[in-house]
């Protein structure tokens, strides 16, 4: 490069440093705050990740956290860890015991990745964690009301067509008789979950509502939260990196915990399907379109049940 080249290179680059900084001076007050927010927030979830990595015994999950630690895969990481930090803090001030059960409700889907199952436990806070619906398979507000009380048993499956739920449809073949354990599924791969929050007006949670106040609340030592907006400000986000999340605030707390991720599961991959056989393999699959509820009556069934005790 000649001392001409040279010149006009560096010119260009104060050029479009003036341009930048112009860009920046043009910028709102808002979007300025917002821009260093998310400055701050992609830091901030590093060093998450990296004391993740610290406290980490997994060789698996090391890994996975290494390859990903510098991309956009743990950019909300911050924002569910702050997320989690109020919700623990409340419950850590309640009767529970110390080993607790946490239901995390939430929108749900999977979509073309594949990761380890050992990844979703990243830390000892967490014994494991547990899937209720089968692979491809939506679920409903009373699926989530019968989880979160610990009523729920795999004899109360009941599979129908998400378009017309009064049309029944067989269970999957070789259905186990328990849930899915990622404890159990250790290093299989499987498919990657996205979550998404429920909306202050979801019909879902209005409906699990509505049964609360019907049927009562959740007992000791069961934690509801729910992944909600206002509170949650953040988009779709990787069920990984909010277990993640989960378990490094937990990591702090008085409590170890058993998460039952309270989603639905269906295959929602851009281009290619995952592999139907495989995902059967794994745990179970079902058809397109179908919604895993429970018996109308078995809430009903419960409440008697709970009157006979006294």
């Amino acid at each position: 490069m000649n001392r001409d080249q040279a010149g006009k290179k560096q010119s260009d680059i104060e050029k479009q440093k003036d341009e930048e900084e112009e860009e920046e001076e043009d910028l709102t007050p808002n979007l300025k705050l917002r821009r260093h927010r998310i400055h701050l927030g992609n830091s901030l979830s590093q060093l998450y990740v990296m004391l993740a990595v610290v406290k980490c015994k997994n060789e698996t999950v090391l890994k996975w956290l290494r390859d990903n630690s510098l991309s956009e895969y743990f950019s909300n990481l911050a924002d569910v860890f702050l997320f989690f930090k109020e919700k623990i803090k409340e419950e850590e001030k309640k009767s529970h015991d110390n080993r607790v059960d946490i239901i995390f409700v939430a929108h749900g889907a999977i979509r073309n990745v594949m990761i380890p199952a050992c990844c979703l436990l990243p830390l000892p806070s967490i014994t494991d964690v547990v899937l209720y619906s089968p692979w491809n398979c939506t679920t409903c507000a009373d699926v989530s009301y019968a989880l979160a009380t610990g009523r729920l048993t795999p004899s109360h499956r009941v599979f129908v067509s998400k378009t017309d739920r009064n049309s029944k449809t067989p269970a999957p073949d070789k259905l186990p008789n328990r849930w899915n354990s990622m404890k159990e599924a250790g290093e299989k791969m499987i498919p990657n979950i996205s979550v998404s929050p429920l909306k202050p007006d979801d019909g879902v949670w209005k409906r699990y509502e509505s049964l609360r106040e019907k049927h009562g609340s959740p007992g000791r030592n069961r934690i509801v939260i729910p992944f909600k907006s206002p509170e949650v400000t953040v988009g779709s986000v990787p069920f990984s990196v909010v277990s993640l999340a989960l378990s490094l605030v937990l990591r702090s707390s008085r409590f170890t915990a058993t998460v039952h991720l309270d989603t639905c599961l269906s295959d929602q991959s851009q281009g290619k399907k995952f592999d139907p056989e495989y995902l059967r393999s794994q745990y179970a699959y079902t058809p397109d379109s179908t919604l895993m509820t429970v018996p109308p009556d078995m809430f009903i069934e419960s409440l008697f049940a709970h009157i006979r005790l006294y």
